[in-house]
């Protein structure tokens, strides 16, 4: 599945990261059994400058991946008209290899809005 990532919401300094086009390249869920994550590997990956304490500290992340998640019951990701979606950082070399996640152990960034994108 082929998605738009826009940004919809909690987080205007990366607003100007967005929109992002992906590919969906696998299903997790978390420990507590919510999903389903997936995890989109961005066609462009992005940089990030995280803070990480006062002052002024930040670590610059590299990010070629998105793990998203439906914020709304009952809607899909793959939903034809969007959905809004959490949006967690992943960065290069640190995607997930087991099939169930701890989301914490990834950066919240913002929610966003999944659309899938025709295969044209």
């Amino acid at each position: 599945m082929r998605l738009r990532i826009e940004y919809y919401d909690q987080n205007e300094s990366f607003a100007a990261q967005l929109p992002r086009w992906g590919v969906v390249s696998g299903t997790y869920s978390d420990a507590n059994g919510v999903g389903p994550w997936f995890l989109v590997n961005l066609d462009e990956p992005l940089q990030y400058q995280l803070k990480v304490g006062e002052p002024f500290q930040f670590r610059a992340l590299q990010v070629d991946a998105f793990l998203i998640r439906s914020r709304w019951q009952g809607k899909e990701v793959s939903d034809p008209d969007g959905t809004s979606v959490f949006i967690l950082l992943v960065e290069a070399g640190c995607h997930p290899t087991n099939s169930v996640i701890d989301p914490e152990a990834y950066v919240h960034v913002a929610w966003g809005n999944a659309v899938p994108q025709s295969a044209g």
